[in-house]
C-alpha cells in the first residue's frame, strides 16, 4: 500500500536565496568617500606638499582604497560577490562601446564650443614633466578609472538598480558621474561616455567591462597628451584654447546630432541584462547622497563664482 500524503507534500527548495547586490547607501558613501578624498588628498598634496601631479593622484588613490576598506567593508564584500564583479569583460563589446562614447562626447563638444567657447578653457589640463608623466598615465589611466568604476557603477548604479531599476540606475548614476567632475564643459562631455559605461556594465552583466572602457578613454587620451607635450603643435593647441572663438551655430547642431545619433545607437544596442532586478522601492535619499549633491553644487558653482565671495569674504 503506498503512502499518498508524501505525494502531496510540496519539493524542498532549499533556503531562499539571498540578494548579495550592493544597496543605494553603498553606492551613495562610496562616491562620496571617492569624490571627496580624492579631490582633498590630491589638492593638497599639489598645493601644500609640493608633489608633482602624477605622485598626488597615486597617493590619492592609496588613501582612497584605505579609507574604503576601514569604512565600507560590508559593501566591498557585497561587491565581490555579485555577479557583476565575477564576471569577465566583454572586450570587443567595450570597444565598439568606447568608439560610441568617444564620437558623442567630441559631439557634444562642437556644440559647447558654438554656444559657450569659453567653457572650453576651463577644462583641467594635465601638466607635469618628467618621471611623473608615466606616474600620471598609471594613476589617471589604470587606478583612478577603476575606483570610479567601483564607486559609480559597482555599488552606486548597482544600488539604484537594486532600489528602482536599471533605467533610472543609469541615468542617476551618469548624472551623478559627470557632474561630480565640476566643469560645465566638462560634464557635458563626459556624459555621454558616462551613460555608455553604464549601459556597457548592464548589457554585458560585467563591471570590467566598464573598467576596460574607462580605463582605454582615460589612457589613451593621457597617453597621446604626454607624446605632444612641449611639442610645437600642442603649444598652438594651448594658445587657440586661450582664445577660442565660437564656432558656427550650424556646425554645433550638427555635432549634436551625430552625439544623438551614437547614444540612440548605443542605447539600442547595450539593453540591460535579464539579471537586473525589476524596481522594488527602497531607501535611495539618504544623508550621504545629499552631501554628494550639494558638493557637487559646490563645485560647478564655484566655476562661475570664486568661493571666497560665496562664503562672503
Amino acid at each position: 500500500m503506498t503512502d499518498r500524503s508524501s505525494s502531496t507534500l510540496p519539493p524542498f527548495e532549499g533556503p531562499p536565496s539571498r540578494d548579495t547586490r550592493p544597496r543605494p547607501l553603498d553606492g551613495n558613501r562610496a562616491a562620496l568617500l571617492l569624490l571627496v578624498t580624492q579631490n582633498v588628498v590630491t589638492g593638497l598634496l599639489v598645493s601644500l606638499a609640493k608633489l608633482p601631479l602624477g605622485l598626488s593622484l597615486g597617493l590619492s588613490f592609496v588613501a582612497t582604497v584605505l579609507l574604503a576598506l576601514l569604512l565600507l567593508r560590508p559593501a566591498l564584500t557585497r561587491l565581490v560577490s555579485d555577479t557583476r564583479w565575477r564576471t569577465p569583460p566583454a572586450v570587443w563589446t567595450a570597444l565598439g562601446a568606447l568608439v560610441l562614447g568617444v564620437i558623442a562626447s567630441r559631439g557634444v563638444l562642437l556644440f559647447v564650443q558654438s554656444v559657450y567657447p569659453q567653457g572650453l578653457g576651463q577644462i583641467e589640463q594635465f601638466q607635469t614633466a618628467g618621471w611623473d608623466r608615466w606616474v600620471l598615465l598609471l594613476a589617471g589611466g589604470l587606478l583612478i578609472p577603476f575606483a570610479e568604476e567601483v564607486a559609480f557603477r559597482g555599488l552606486l548604479m548597482r544600488g539604484y538598480e537594486r532600489a528602482r531599476g536599471p533605467l533610472f540606475a543609469a541615468v542617476a548614476s551618469s548624472l551623478l558621474f559627470a557632474c561630480a567632475h565640476g566643469v560645465p564643459a566638462q560634464i557635458a562631455a563626459i556624459l555621454p561616455i558616462a551613460w555608455v559605461l553604464a549601459r556597457a556594465n548592464q548589457h554585458t552583466g560585467s563591471l570590467w567591462t566598464g573598467v576596460v572602457i574607462h580605463a582605454l578613454n582615460n589612457g589613451l587620451s593621457l597617453l597621446l597628451a604626454l607624446l605632444l607635450s612641449g611639442t610645437k603643435l600642442m603649444e598652438q593647441a594651448q594658445q587657440e584654447l586661450e582664445h577660442l572663438k565660437a564656432l558656427p551655430i550650424g556646425l554645433g547642431l550638427a555635432g549634436l546630432l551625430v552625439a544623438a545619433a551614437c547614444m540612440f545607437v548605443a542605447t539600442v544596442w547595450l539593453r540591460p541584462r535579464a539579471d537586473t532586478a525589476a524596481p522594488v522601492g527602497g531607501p535611495l535619499l539618504s544623508g550621504s547622497l545629499v552631501v554628494l549633491v550639494l558638493l557637487v553644487l559646490v563645485v560647478i558653482v564655484g566655476q562661475f563664482v570664486p568661493l571666497a565671495s560665496l562664503l562672503g569674504r
